[in-house]
């Protein structure tokens, strides 16, 4: 039996999979202690964090009106 829709859970996974991603060239610039990889790793983490926001708001929206045409209104004909 599938799970219903979890946004919550799917969000965790999603955070974990970019930190897994993005923070491992950020801990090997940290680490090289180079100033310009360590900001552009940086810039590619809050790239993809934003990014998944804005899907995951993209998402929702999708959801809700998939969720109010499910019952079309009927209306009368004048």
């Amino acid at each position: 039996m599938p799970r219903p829709y979890e946004a919550v859970a799917d969000a965790v996974r999603i955070a974990r999979t970019i930190v897994m991603q993005e923070g491992s060239a950020l801990a090997a610039a940290a680490r090289a202690g180079n100033d310009a990889a360590l900001d552009a790793a940086s810039c590619d983490l809050v790239s993809r964090i934003a990014q998944a926001i804005l899907d995951a708001e993209n998402d929702a929206m999708a959801r809700a009106l998939v969720a109010a045409d499910a019952y079309p209104v009927k209306r009368l004909s004048a």
